[in-house]
Formats: structure tokens, C-alpha cells, sequence
């Protein structure tokens, strides 16, 4: 099985580089570093932490626990893969020069080899869905403990890995311990045939982040820049076939708050450009965040990292996307994080578990097209007091959840398990 796996790898490589070409047209960065997703690196530090989060989301949740990890284990060096440019961005931005940073090598054995030669990790540890059958068969080899946290399987990925049993079974296989983030992604990997005993639940590990010590700078900044007391709302990590939904909600928004403004962040900011001219057909008010020092538009479209959580905080209602458009939606304690209550719609059954609970609490509200996002947005823009309510039972819970570091690093274990 593994030897078909690889060679189906190998076929499809020249459409994979084809398909990196392409999207540096629009973004260089996908154009550089190739040779770091072939397993070659430079500079290596053999014995390292290694931490791998895909891209921007799993960058934020990892931040945390590596700064707990390191208290731990202050001598080792740290290594960060991500597979996006916006993930190596984040990784720069967050953590700087007190990391290495990297692409993951392609699932190919020859690549994984390489870069398991060169750092040599004591220990391995992916973030939320990542398995990867050659690169996990590689690291059991060499005995290096790896760790799946902040582990999550929705139903829909589950019935794709079972049609692989023969490749899936060995590949959990090499996991040592998995930290789920809930009891339903628990039952999912068990059914994938993960070893009950091996897997605790442990919560989202965003419950664990913290604001950034300049956050209340960044929202002054933003807010300069914005030039706004008017009412604000932010629709973040819409989708292709979201952002015009969402345009149509913020006109339909604009006739019972005539002075309401947009902030429109695409999941992967790069798309921002090219939404442009669609977005100005729709609403003629618009322009990149990236364009002027100060904007007065009615929409802003982020085509910057780094703005999200500012936007979170001085937005009066938040929209998250992924969740208008089957794309199983995204995590909406950020939102809840900057004081914001939450519109999604109702796809999002990546996050099930968490939005009942949120749905519970009275913190988010969902909507099933544009004319109820407008609808539920401009609710809560008339009703300050059902802001404050709905975003102080979200923050009473988040407090209550913030054990989740604790209980990843007890799956994980003290330093001395590593090699």
C-alpha cells in the first residue's frame, strides 16, 4: 500500500509544482524555498523541538504551547514547518529569530529522509489534522517520538481515510499520544482504528492564547487608520463564493445603518486583489487595507497578515467565515478573544461541538444566507447590552477552558521522554 501511495505521490508531483507556479502569479512567495519541499534545507539544528502547523490558524494556536515548551526546555532549539507562504509569514511575525522555520518536505520518502537526517528532531509534534503516511512511517523508524495535538477529524475526513485502512492503521501507528480536541474527534480517530488508550481529550488549544502584550497599540493603529466611530462590523477567513454573500448583507445592512462599514478579510489575503474589482461592482465605497494610511470606504478589504485580532476588537459584530460555502468553517474564539459576539452560518462542522457550545451561551447566532446576516448583524448593532452579555458568558467559558495547555503538555510529557 505505502509503495502505491508513493508512486500515486510521484505522479501527481508535476501537476502540485505546476499549481505552485501558478498561484506565485499572484503571490512570488509561492515561487520560493522549493527545494525546502523536497526535504533539502540549509543551516539545520540537529536536535530540535519540532512543531509542524499547516498555516496561519495552526501558527496562533502553536504559539502558546511552544512558548511552554521552551520554558521547559530551554536548551533545545525550536524548528516551525508550515506548507503556505501566510503560515511562514505568521511564524516570522509572531515568533522572529527565536525559531526556525521551514516548509514540510512533500509526503515522498526521499524528501522525508533528507530532512529527518539533517535536524535529527528529539521530538515531533503536528498540530489538528495532519497524517502523513511516508513521513510518519520514517519517524517510527528512527524512534522519534511524535504527538498529534490539538487533534481534530470531522466526518467527512473520516470517511475519506477509511477507505484506506491498510495505509491509516500504521500510520497512527506511529503516533505515541494524541491530544483530541474534543470527545467526538476522540470517538472518530478510535473508529479510524487509533488505540483508545492512547488519546486524551484535551480542548481546543486556542482556549490557551493569550492577546499580544502591543495588542491595545494594534487596535489604536487600526482604528486610526480606519478613521471610524461609525458602526463596524468584520467578516474574517471568508471564502471564494462568501464574499459576495457578504456584500450583498452589508448592502441590505447599510439601509437600517446608513454609516455602517465593512472590514472584509479573506482567508488567504493574497485573494484580496483580485476581489477588488468584484467588490466595487457591489459596493463602489471600497478599497485595499494595504492602499492608504486612512480610509473612510464602506469596505475595507485586508490584503495584510497581521490585522485580523485589532479588527476583531474594534469591530462591533464579527462574521467567520468558511461558513456560508461548505469549507467546514473556522474557529470563532479569536472573535470572542477581541470582545466581538459572532454571526456564522451553518456550515461548520469543523467546529460542531465548539459553536453548539458557543450557540448554548448566547454568543453566537447563525445565519443561513446574506438577508440573515444582515439581519443578525444589525440586531446586534442596535443592542449594545446584548453585545456586552453575549461576549462576557463567551469569556466566562474561555476562562474555564484555559486548562487545555496544561493538558497537552501532560500528553506530550517532560523533556526526558524525548530522545
Amino acid at each position: 500500500m505505502y509503495l502505491a501511495y508513493s508512486l500515486l505521490l510521484y505522479l501527481l508531483l508535476p501537476a502540485v509544482l505546476l499549481r505552485l507556479w501558478y498561484k506565485g502569479r499572484k503571490l512570488p512567495a509561492y515561487r520560493r524555498h522549493w527545494s525546502e519541499r523536497f526535504g533539502y534545507t540549509t543551516q539545520a539544528c540537529p536536535g530540535v523541538i519540532w512543531l509542524h502547523a499547516v498555516s496561519v490558524g495552526e501558527v496562533r494556536a502553536a504559539a502558546t504551547l511552544l512558548a511552554a515548551l521552551r520554558v521547559r526546555d530551554p536548551r533545545r532549539e525550536v524548528l516551525v514547518t508550515v506548507t503556505t507562504p501566510s503560515g511562514r509569514d505568521m511564524v516570522v511575525s509572531l515568533l522572529g529569530e527565536r525559531v526556525h522555520c521551514r516548509y514540510l518536505p512533500y509526503d515522498l520518502p526521499a524528501a522525508g529522509r533528507r530532512f529527518l537526517d539533517a535536524w535529527r528532531p528529539s521530538v515531533a509534534i503536528f498540530l489538528e489534522r495532519e497524517l502523513w503516511p511516508n513521513l510518519y512511517a520514517s519517524l517510527a523508524a528512527r524512534a522519534i517520538p511524535l504527538y498529534l495535538v490539538n487533534a481534530r477529524l470531522n466526518v467527512r475526513s473520516l470517511a475519506w481515510y477509511r477507505r484506506f485502512p491498510a495505509l491509516m492503521r500504521p500510520t497512527l501507528n506511529a503516533v505515541r499520544r494524541v491530544a483530541a480536541q474534543s470527545e467526538g474527534d476522540r470517538q472518530r480517530l478510535v473508529s479510524l482504528g487509533m488505540a483508545a488508550e492512547r488519546i486524551s481529550v484535551s480542548g481546543n488549544l486556542k482556549f490557551a492564547a493569550r492577546l499580544p502584550q502591543d495588542f491595545s497599540r494594534q487596535v489604536a493603529r487600526l482604528k486610526a487608520r480606519l478613521q471610524t466611530a461609525s458602526p463596524l462590523w468584520i467578516a474574517a477567513s471568508t471564502h471564494p463564493g462568501e464574499e459576495t454573500l457578504l456584500l450583498q448583507a452589508h448592502t441590505l445592512l447599510r439601509r437600517q445603518f446608513p454609516q455602517a462599514r465593512l472590514l472584509l478579510a479573506p482567508r488567504h489575503p493574497e485573494r484580496a486583489a483580485g476581489l477588488l474589482a468584484q467588490c466595487r461592482a457591489l459596493a463602489p465605497s471600497c478599497e485595499l487595507s494595504s492602499a492608504a494610511a486612512a480610509s473612510t470606504a464602506s469596505v475595507v478589504l485586508v490584503d495584510e497578515l497581521g490585522l485580523l485580532l485589532a479588527g476583531y476588537a474594534l469591530a462591533d459584530v464579527a462574521f467567520v467565515g468558511g461558513t456560508l460555502v461548505a469549507a467546514g468553517g473556522h474557529n470563532p474564539l479569536e472573535a470572542l478573544m477581541g470582545e466581538t459576539p459572532v454571526v456564522v452560518g451553518p456550515c461548520h462542522g469543523n467546529f460542531a461541538e465548539l459553536y453548539r457550545q458557543l450557540q448554548s451561551l448566547g454568543s453566537v447566532q447563525t445565519a443561513v444566507d446574506a438577508t440573515e446576516v444582515a439581519l443578525q448583524v444589525g440586531v446586534w448593532l442596535a443592542d449594545p447590552k446584548a453585545r456586552a452579555r453575549a461576549v462576557e458568558a463567551a469569556q466566562v467559558w474561555v476562562e474555564e477552558n484555559r486548562q487545555v495547555l496544561q493538558r497537552v503538555l501532560q500528553v506530550i510529557g517532560a523533556p526526558p521522554d524525548y530522545r
